[in-house]
């Protein structure tokens, strides 16, 4: 780790409400000292080397910790190329629901466009139907007008 990247570490500000300290662990529990909210370096480092004579096994320390910053790493490897997956998969959904919205938007049309042609269609049947109401009527008009007519005939003939 360069010193830039110390010093941009620094410059975050990691301190979570206590309520989203809570969640975290609760979602994921851990017995890890460097997970604790209240994590003191140098009580930890005290609680490792408690005398001056543990030093000696410094770099067996070095090289753990040196070995949980790779496998911290990994982890956060795997999860940013789980999460790119994700996000593809994420894109890929979208995609596919909107050529959904645009096939059911042409169908809409679609029906739209079928709804309008029946409507002209109905209209149409409905004038027809008018004009043999119409001429149904004249019709009868007619009959009925041409029986007075024979009837009033007969009358006139019968009077004669």
């Amino acid at each position: 780790m360069d010193s830039d990247s110390v010093t941009d570490v620094e410059k975050l500000n990691l301190d979570f409400p206590p309520e989203v300290v809570q969640a975290i662990q609760e979602i994921l529990p851990s017995d890890d000292p460097f997970d604790a909210p209240d994590f003191n370096t140098v009580e930890y480092i005290n609680s490792r080397f408690p005398a001056e004579q543990s030093l000696h096994h410094i770099d067996d320390v070095l090289e753990e910790m040196r070995l949980r910053i790779t496998s911290t790493d990994d982890q956060i490897r795997t999860v940013v190329r789980s999460l790119t997956n994700v996000d593809q998969d994420g894109r890929a959904s979208l995609l596919n629901a909107q050529e959904a919205i645009g096939e059911l938007f042409s169908r809409f049309q679609d029906i739209k466009e079928r709804a309008g042609e029946s409507e002209q269609r109905v209209k149409e049947i409905t004038r027809d139907i008018k004009q043999l109401d119409t001429a149904k009527r004249n019709l009868t008009t007619s009959i009925t007008t041409l029986n007075h007519l024979q009837m009033l005939v007969e009358g006139v003939q019968k009077l004669e």
